[in-house]
C-alpha cells in the first residue's frame, strides 16, 4: 500500500482517515492475546454517571490528545457533575506530575522505568489502555508521494548515516522512484515523549546494527537533527522544512497535510499507517496481567510495525470515594463509549478482549 497527500480539516479527520484505508488500499510471562477474531464487544460497569461530582485533571500523552479532547466534551453530556480537564505535555511530564500528585490521572504511550516507580508518591499505579494509533513516517520531498521504507534503512536515515534522499539504501526500498539528491534533515520529539520511545523501540527491534541509539522517552539525537516539542510541533516543522523527515501520529500528521511512508514490518510487507493496520497490529499483540503490552513490530501480513499503545494511568489508591468513583466514571466511558467514537479522531479502538478486561480492573480503584 502507498501513501498520498491529503488535505482535511480537523472536523473531516474520520472521512480522510477512511480515505487512507480505502484510497491507499516486564518479564512476566503473557497471559492472554488481544484477538480481534476472539473480542467480545465491551461491556461496561454498572456506574450511575448523573450521581458522580468532582473534578479530574490530567496531563500527559499528546499521541492521545485528540481522544481525550473528544472523550472530554462527550463525558460531560453523560456526567455533567465532573469536570475533566487534560494538558497535552508528553508522556515524561504527565508520568511527572502523576508522580507528585499534581493530578489524579496521566497520559503515557511508555511504561514507568523500574528507576522511577519508587518516585510515585501515591504508591501502585494502575495501567487502563485506551486506544491505538498508528506512528507516522511524515516527510517533506518534493515530487516524491509514494516512499517506502525498511526498519534498517529508517535507523540510517535517523542515526544520519544516511544523508540524502537518492541513497542506495533508500532506492533498494523503492525500486522505480526517482529520488532526488536532497539533503535529509531529521526532525525529532526534544521534550520526553512516549511517541519517541515507541518510534525508537522499532528502530532497535528492526533496525539492526543500523540503530545504536537505544530506546527511551528521551534519546541523545546527533547535533545535525533538529527537535520539536509535541507531535504537532514536529508536523510543523517537517511541513516547513524542505527535505524533513520524522515521526507523527497519525492524527497530526492528517491535519498538517503531510506525506507518510509505508513501513516494512515484520512479515516482509510495506504497510501504509491506516487504522484497519493499527487495529491488526493492536490485536497480535501479547497483554501481560497488568495490562501492558507491546504491538510494536507485531506479527501478521497486514498489520502496521510502528503502531503505538496508549494508558491512562491513575493511583489504585485514591484520596476519597467521590474521587475514586469519578475516576471509575471517567475510564469507563472511555473504555465504552470512547470506542465508539475512537475512529472519528484517528485511533484504532482496542479489541474488545482487552476493553473488558480494563473494565474489569476498575475494581482495583480503591480509597484509602
Amino acid at each position: 500500500m502507498l501513501t498520498r497527500k491529503r488535505s482535511v480539516c480537523l472536523g473531516a479527520l474520520v472521512l480522510a482517515i477512511a480515505l487512507i484505508g480505502a484510497a491507499c488500499s516486564s518479564d512476566n510471562k503473557s497471559s492472554t492475546s488481544a484477538s480481534a477474531s476472539s473480542s467480545a464487544a465491551p461491556k461496561g460497569a454498572n456506574i450511575d454517571y448523573k450521581s458522580l461530582s468532582g473534578t479530574l485533571n490530567g496531563s500527559g500523552s499528546t499521541f492521545q490528545d485528540a481522544f481525550n479532547q473528544k472523550a472530554i466534551t462527550q463525558f460531560k453530556t453523560t456526567a455533567p457533575n465532573v469536570s475533566v480537564s487534560y494538558t497535552k505535555s508528553g508522556s515524561g511530564a504527565g508520568k511527572t506530575d502523576l508522580q507528585n500528585k499534581v493530578v489524579q490521572f496521566a497520559g503515557t504511550d511508555s511504561l514507568i522505568a523500574d528507576a522511577d516507580k519508587p518516585k510515585f508518591q501515591g504508591g501502585t499505579v494502575l495501567y487502563f489502555p485506551t486506544v491505538g494509533a498508528p506512528i507516522t513516517v511524515s516527510y517533506n520531498l518534493n515530487g516524491v508521494d509514494k516512499l517506502q521504507l525498511s526498519g534498517e534503512t529508517l535507523a540510517g536515515i535517523f542515526s544520519t548515516a544516511i544523508t540524502t534522499w537518492n541513497d542506495p539504501k533508500i532506492a533498494a526500498d523503492n525500486p522505480g522512484v526517482t529520488l532526488p539528491n536532497t539533503p535529509i534533515v531529521v526532525v525529532h520529539r526534544s521534550d520526553a515523549s512516549g511517541t519517541t520511545n515507541n518510534f525508537t523501540k522499532f528502530l532497535t527491534k528492526a533496525g539492526g546494527s543500523a540503530w545504536t541509539l537505544g530506546n527511551a522517552d528521551s534519546i541523545s539525537w546527533p547535533a545535525t537533527t533538529q527537535g520539536a516539542e509535541k507531535n504537532s510541533g514536529v508536523a510543523t516543522l517537517i511541513k516547513s522544512t524542505p527535505g524533513a523527515v520524522g515521526y507523527v501520529d497519525l492524527a497530526d500528521a492528517v491535519n498538517a497535510d503531510l506525506t507518510f511512508a509505508s513501513i516494512k514490518n515484520s512479515s516482509g510487507k510495506f504497510v501504509a499507517p491506516t487504522l484497519d493496520a493499527a487495529a491488526a497490529a493492536l490485536a497480535g499483540a501479547t497483554v501481560k496481567p497488568d495490562l501492558t503490552y507491546d504491538p510494536i513490530n507485531a506479527s501478521g501480513d497486514t498489520a502496521y510495525p510502528i503502531t503505538s499503545p496508549t494508558w491512562i494511568i491513575a493511583y489504585q489508591k485514591q484520596p476519597d470515594k467521590a474521587t475514586a468513583d469519578a475516576l471509575k466514571g471517567w475510564l469507563n466511558f472511555l473504555l465504552t463509549d470512547g470506542q465508539g467514537f475512537a475512529q472519528s479522531v484517528g485511533f484504532a479502538k482496542l479489541p474488545g478482549d482487552l476493553a473488558n478486561k480494563a473494565i474489569q480492573q476498575l475494581d482495583q480503584i480503591t480509597t484509602g
